[in-house]
C-alpha cells in the first residue's frame, strides 16, 4: 500500500526492521501516506518548536498538526513541541488513529 517504505540497505534492497520501535516522526509519515498522501503545502514556519522545516518528515508532521491529529506538547509559553525522535506509545497511537479516522 506504500504506507511504509522501510530502510534503504544501500545495495538495491530494503529492510523493514519489524522489531525496531517507531518514532513519532516516522509515525507521522505512516499516517500521511495512509490518508493517501493528500495535497498539502507545509507552512514556512514549523508548528512545533522542536521540528525544523528541513527535517525529514517535516511535511507529514506539519500535516498532522494542521489536521488536528496531533497537537504535540504544550511548552507553557504559547508554543508546542512534538518530540519527533521519541518512540510512539500505544495510548498516543490510539489517539492519533482515532483522530485520523475523522479527517
Amino acid at each position: 500500500q506504500g504506507i511504509s517504505t522501510g530502510w534503504d540497505n544501500g545495495n538495491g534492497t530494503r529492510s523493514y526492521k519489524p522489531l525496531t520501535p517507531i518514532n513519532r516522526d516516522a509515525m507521522a509519515a505512516f499516517l500521511y501516506r495512509a490518508a493517501g498522501s493528500p495535497a498539502y503545502a507545509p507552512p514556512a514556519r514549523s508548528p512545533f518548536t522542536d521540528v525544523s522545516t528541513k527535517q525529514q518528515f517535516y511535511k507529514e508532521m506539519a500535516w498532522l498538526s494542521a489536521q488536528g491529529i496531533s497537537t504535540g506538547w504544550d511548552n507553557g509559553n504559547g508554543t508546542r513541541s512534538y518530540k519527533p525522535l521519541s518512540p510512539i506509545n500505544r495510548d498516543a497511537m490510539a489517539a492519533f488513529l482515532y483522530r485520523a479516522e475523522r479527517v
